[in-house]
């Protein structure tokens, strides 16, 4: 979604897959991995591919983690890789990016995109989810995050939504007299740089340091600790902003945790919400709040609903600042790089905090996107259970996926 709020009518973009498209794309691989990925390339192992192809021609939900916004071209890597075209259930603004946004449009189309408003009764999204399922013509992926985690090496709640989507399917296959699995298989991706990156770390946290800190505090330090000062004084300088008192008796990662708090609770006071639940469940909420209304039908509306839907758009302005600070920084917490030193570790940082200093970050590479496929869970064998406990068992399976992807990029080198 662009940076400033403004009314778009909610036209749904349907999947019009084109093989003469998808070809193209894939014979253009070299040129966009090369001048638009950084020279991204993936690797997959043969046990990977072969849980994969234990799936072919039965209706298959692929549910990777969403760690960096290479994800969809990594999955479209992987489409290229098997010779089997997917699928993808991709976020409506994402169609919209761009000064090319018809083109953009156009083409995920027919690459097989359509699109979902988050968050929302998308009954279009629901129905061809359905539909694409019960035929199971092609595999489809579904990022279950929802949004980009911007962390290689953990993954955050899975949304219940893609198991419930997937029982619904079934649901529609027994009313057709249609028995057959339908798979949702666990993915797991994770990048690593090839070369050296050690100096392009350092590059980076001279320019934050120049942005972030005064010249009094350009004093040398040791990599880690660089990074950890410039966090800090984000910190400091984000607690002024929204009246947050640090507690220097407690631990860093407290205070992150509590300035989270006050910027999720100072865009709900302006809302007029109160929640009892995590923080991350809260910011969803949100985030799924102003994609409702930025994305509704407004041709069918009256004047007066006009005037109340513009005003509510006017009210989101006030705190749409907050939520993009909230979703750039939900996933991270102290201690992240000093678990692990590893150059992909600290790229992840640096690229949140230069998106908070400068509003984008940049692109470095050439990465290597290693695709791992867990074990395809067939929730056919869990339908008469779904049948009696329908929370519980959706619930319990969206845990089980979540859980197998953290497993498997957690065994990536």
């Amino acid at each position: 979604m662009c940076r400033y709020l403004h009314a778009v009518m909610l036209d749904f973009k349907p999947p019009k897959p084109s093989a003469i498209v998808i070809k193209v794309a894939k014979a253009l691989v070299p040129f966009i991995s090369r001048w638009l990925l950084k020279e991204l390339t993936l690797e997959i192992d043969a046990e990977s591919i072969a849980r994969l192809e234990t799936t072919h021609g039965y209706p298959t939900v692929l549910a990777p983690n969403h760690a960096a916004r290479a994800d969809p071209a990594v999955m479209f890597l992987l489409s290229k890789r098997l010779s089997q075209p997917y699928y993808y259930m991709t976020a409506r603004e994402t169609f919209d990016k761009g000064h090319f946004g018809g083109i953009r449009s156009f083409l995920l189309q027919r690459l097989g995109a359509y699109s979902v408003v988050r968050g929302t009764a998308d009954r279009n999204a629901f129905r061809t989810t359905r539909q694409l399922l019960s035929e199971g013509e092609w595999p489809l992926v579904i990022f279950a995050e929802g949004e980009i985690s911007r962390q290689n090496d953990t993954v955050m709640r899975f949304e219940r939504g893609i198991t419930q989507l997937c029982f619904w399917a079934l649901d529609d296959m027994k009313k057709a007299g249609i028995s057959k699995p339908l798979y949702v298989v666990p993915l797991g991706i994770k990048y690593r740089y090839p070369q050296d990156m050690w100096h392009a770390i350092d590059t980076a946290l001279t320019e934050l340091e120049r942005n972030v800190l005064p010249p009094t505090a350009h004093t040398p330090l040791e990599r880690y600790e660089r990074l950890r000062r410039i966090g800090i004084a984000i910190l400091l300088t984000l607690a002024d902003e929204y009246q947050f008192k640090v507690d220097a008796t407690v631990s860093l990662d407290a205070q992150i945790q509590g300035l989270k708090e006050k910027i999720l609770s100072h865009a709900e006071q302006i809302m007029g919400i109160h929640s009892e639940a995590d923080v991350l469940t809260r910011v969803r909420a949100l985030k799924n709040l102003v994609d409702a209304e930025v994305y509704r039908d407004i041709d069918g509306m009256t004047a007066y609903e006009r005037k109340i839907h513009e005003e509510l758009l006017q009210k989101f302005q006030q705190f749409y600042p907050d939520l993009e600070r909230l979703i750039n920084f939900i996933a991270i917490s102290d201690g992240y790089v000093a678990e692990e030193r590893s150059p992909e570790r600290f790229l992840d940082v640096i690229v949140r905090l230069e998106r908070e200093a400068f509003g984008e970050s940049k692109k470095r590479g050439p990465r290597v996107a290693s695709v791992r496929v867990g074990e395809p869970k067939n929730l056919l064998e869990s339908y008469n259970t779904y049948k009696t406990q329908k929370r519980e068992t959706v619930e319990q399976i969206t845990l089980d996926i979540e859980t197998a992807v953290q497993q498997l990029i957690s065994r990536v080198p």
